[in-house]
């Protein structure tokens, strides 16, 4: 029994599946981090080259890119536990054969960069499995809460895998951050093992190609008169605003003029203003008004560009980047919740894939194009530009607010009739 003070959270893990399957994520996403942060210091060791880290550090965001509307048809053809089972088996092998040969002292940077690549596919195809069955977790009225709380460990994983990277480094190799990796890929499995769900029909037998229904699941997810919009409003979150965040070095050496340190706070403190928006998300536990928290995040978000982009003072900064978790956060799982909800299973897989792809990227080219123009019209024009970009799409989000409730929160709008 749930206690009352944890509100949805506690809801949320009063379900056993979702308890058992969380644990197992966790330590699973925890070990993601840490291997992007070995493989990044790793790339730095072996070449001293900076153009290196971040061929390594985007060798694993483009192949999921390219392979994630795939993993969503297979998502919505086979079981999703099987499939998540394959998929960590094959994390887990990968660790393996990187740590192998780190200790042997057999990883050169075009090796480190294959592996890296292979990586990327295998995660393109593990994000939609995993976030689409969480709806077979828990309670339909508990979705909200589970949802969110996905997004809180994302978050707090985040913080948390990096540094386990460096104390493993330090204190040992690279080859000991991936031989961890290794442990925690070998957790979920374990925890998908312990899942119990209950008999499903199988997904029906289907006769047409993978790109006949990865068009179908498109055309579904555009169509859709509040899922579309919503893809929208994430494309335009993900283009013109995460990648403020791939360019924070930047601001911390040019504008604030900072080191290291400054940067690792700033990072830090917008994954903290991520996971408190994250678990007031998820102690609320509600559905209704899910639309306008969602909408009301792209505001938000504005005023912490404009304060990035128009003061030095360090604490604004601060304070700015706080802002821009708490904004992401709250329109990140929100959208994520209202598509949760309002899909049609069958095509489940697919439109979560689609919401992968927006996710990886519109960061990467929205941090290319912000990157180059801020290369010769410094870092504040961009800024000012993604901020004006971001109120025309939030004035469109709110005419178009009586057809997003009227598709996710119907209830709502009869009791307002």
């Amino acid at each position: 029994m749930a206690h009352p003070a944890l509100g949805g959270i506690g809801r949320a893990f009063s379900n056993r599946n979702y308890r058992v399957f969380t644990v197992g994520s966790a330590l699973s996403q925890i070990g993601g981090w840490v291997q992007r942060a070995a493989a990044g210091w790793l790339a730095w060791e072996i070449t001293h080259d900076p153009f290196w880290v971040g061929i390594v550090a985007s060798g694993d965001l483009l192949p999921a890119v390219i392979s994630s509307p795939f993993a969503g048809v297979l998502a919505d053809r086979h079981n999703r536990v099987r499939l998540l089972v394959i998929l960590q088996a094959l994390l887990l092998v990968h660790a393996v054969v990187t740590a192998a040969l780190s200790f042997a002292g057999l990883l050169s940077i075009e090796t480190l960069l294959a592996l890296t690549v292979v990586l990327g596919v295998f995660t393109g195809f593990n994000h939609p499995a995993r976030q689409s069955i969480i709806t077979s977790l828990v309670r339909r009225e508990d979705l909200s809460a589970a949802v969110a709380m996905s997004s809180v460990l994302f978050n707090v994983t985040r913080i948390v895998g990096p540094s386990i990277a460096g104390f493993l480094i330090h204190f040992g190799e690279a080859g000991a951050a991936f031989g961890f990796v290794a442990l925690t890929y070998g957790a979920m499995l374990v925890s998908l093992a312990l899942v119990r769900l209950a008999d499903e029909a199988p997904p029906p037998r289907v006769a047409t190609s993978v790109f006949t229904d990865i068009l179908a699941g498109y055309r579904y997810a555009f169509r859709h008169r509040g899922i579309g919009p919503m893809l929208i409003l994430s494309l335009a979150a993900a283009f013109l605003l995460r990648p403020v965040l791939e360019l924070l070095p930047a601001f911390v050496g040019k504008i604030y003029e900072g080191g290291a340190d400054l940067f690792g706070l700033m990072m830090a403190m917008t994954g903290i203003g991520a996971t408190v928006s994250g678990i007031w998300l998820a102690w609320r536990g509600a559905d209704r008004g899910l639309v306008t928290i969602a909408i009301w995040g792209s505001p938000l978000s504005v005023i912490a560009l404009l304060g990035l982009a128009g003061s030095h003072d360090v604490w604004v900064g601060i304070g700015s980047v706080v802002l821009m978790g708490v904004s992401m956060s709250l329109r990140g799982t929100s959208v994520q919740t209202l598509m949760q909800n309002a899909v049609d299973p069958q095509m489940r897989g697919r439109v979560m894939s689609l919401n992968t792809l927006i996710f990886n990227g519109g960061p990467a080219a929205g941090a290319f194009l912000l990157g180059s123009v801020a290369s010769w019209a410094g870092l504040q024009p961009p800024l000012y530009v993604a901020a004006a970009l971001t109120l025309i799409v939030w004035l469109w989000s709110l005419r178009i607010r009586p057809q997003l409730m009227a598709s996710f929160e119907p209830e709502s709008t009869r009791r307002n009739e």
